[in-house]
């Protein structure tokens, strides 16, 4: 009787022994005998689910912290630079735009200040040169150096604008500071997006040698005409679309829509603008959104085709949809397709028609709806500032003639006014 209940214990545990045992290793010892009555294969299913989501894990939490991380820093600088705003006279940039009188004198003072400026340094090279008792062609190539380009007239508008190099110590010391955050660049990260100082190892966004399209214009402004003639031909041999990689439209395009435009405007090197309006044509696909292109997709594969909402999120930036339009109007200024213009005037249009709080927006837009999501921050920092700045200088690339973005302007000044201002 005594073996019988041993045996029945050990086999089938009754609850009357067993409640001296360690809950803990009851547990355990069960587990166990489940994984050993599992066949194979089914144990190769439960390791291959827990290895995936290892792996998932390891991508999918640095990437949701590392934008968590984004938006909190950049709404802690909106709100640390919104305590300045209290100083800029709004007034005075709300009058002028209402009154030509006011805009007309605020343009005559601003050019009369740069004329001031600009005596002065010609007077201050002048006495140094004839301090060198240089020859007068001398005296006047040298102050044609400091003289601004202009482009007087349309033909002028097809040469390449000159720029002779640094004026002024000060200036010297910003190009010897770009080149040697240029030679590090090429060093270590020669056609990559971007370099990491501290590791001194390439970094990657969209694979277009974004560090290298954004020093374009700066490089020729400068005068570094060898590191512009290297950055030149990258971009003639190297820059490659056709690959299978996903980039944002807002980024895309004011990086390297951009940087490409600007390349050209300064140097008339139409190779540039051939380079953008391919980059263009791939970026359009982005405006076949549900909401018909009143909202654009936020992100686009170059490659495909293929557009769609971020990985994110259901909805787009506000800002990104809203600050693209300067330069898709250009790139249809100077090739002479409107398409690009067109769809840009679309998003503006619409975003002019949709309900606001005294001209102000939410931070997120739904490509599909085309509304507001009217839950989100109104702010004028990150994912919202942009459309502000754009508005004004829609206006003005048109020849102030787009009055709707000046409307929204007002209305976004009296809104920050009223809501966003505080004296501290």
């Amino acid at each position: 009787m005594h073996e019988k209940r041993d045996s029945s214990w050990f086999d089938l545990g009754t609850t009357e022994d067993l409640s001296n045992k360690p809950q803990k290793n009851q547990k355990r010892q069960s587990l166990f005998r489940h994984w050993n009555r599992l066949s194979r294969l089914q144990r190769s299913v439960v390791w291959l689910v827990i290895i995936s989501c290892t792996v998932s894990a390891i991508y999918v939490i640095p990437a949701i912290y590392h934008d968590l991380t984004y938006i909190e820093e950049m709404d802690k600088l909106s709100r640390k630079n919104s305590r300045l705003l209290h100083d800029v006279d709004a007034g005075s940039v709300t009058r002028a735009l209402t009154d030509s009188k006011a805009l007309n004198d605020l343009q005559r003072k601003a050019q009369e200040q740069i004329n001031d400026v600009m005596k002065k340094i010609r007077k201050q090279r002048l006495n140094k040169l004839k301090q060198k008792k240089l020859g007068p062609q001398h005296m006047q190539d040298i102050i044609g150096q400091i003289q601004p380009p202009l482009n007087k007239n349309s033909s002028d508008r097809e040469k390449p604008l000159l720029f002779t190099g640094p004026a002024n110590n000060r200036q010297k010391k910003v190009i010897l500071a770009f080149e040697h955050a240029w030679r590090a660049y090429k060093k270590y990260s020669w056609g990559h997006d971007e370099l990491h100082p501290i590791s001194k190892r390439p970094g990657e966004w969209f694979r277009l040698g974004l560090t290298i399209i954004d020093s374009l214009d700066t490089m020729y402004i400068m005068g570094l005409k060898e590191e512009f003639a290297e950055a030149r031909k990258w971009v003639a041999t190297t820059l490659n679309y056709n690959q299978a990689k996903e980039v944002n439209l807002f980024e895309c395009t004011i990086r390297v829509l951009g940087g490409l435009l600007s390349a050209y405007h300064l140097s008339k090197d139409k190779m540039f603008l051939d380079k953008a309006k391919d980059l263009g044509d791939r970026l359009m696909p982005a405006f076949q959104s549900g909401s018909d292109g009143l909202v654009p997709f936020s992100d686009v594969n170059l490659y495909t085709g293929r557009a769609h909402n971020p990985r994110w999120g259901p909805d787009s930036s506000s800002s990104e949809v809203t600050t693209i339009q300067v330069e898709f109007t250009d790139l249809s200024r100077e090739t002479g397709d409107p398409k690009y213009e067109n769809a840009v005037r679309k998003v503006t249009n619409h975003v002019h028609t949709l309900p606001k709080n005294n001209g102000l927006i939410p931070i997120f837009i739904s490509a599909d709806s085309g509304r507001f999501r009217s839950s989100s921050t109104i702010t004028l920092g990150a994912r919202g500032d942009s459309y502000y700045e754009y508005l004004l200088k829609q206006w003005v690339q048109t020849g102030q003639t787009y009055d709707i973005v000046k409307e929204d302007y007002l209305s976004a000044i009296e809104g920050i006014k009223k809501h966003l201002l505080k004296k501290i």
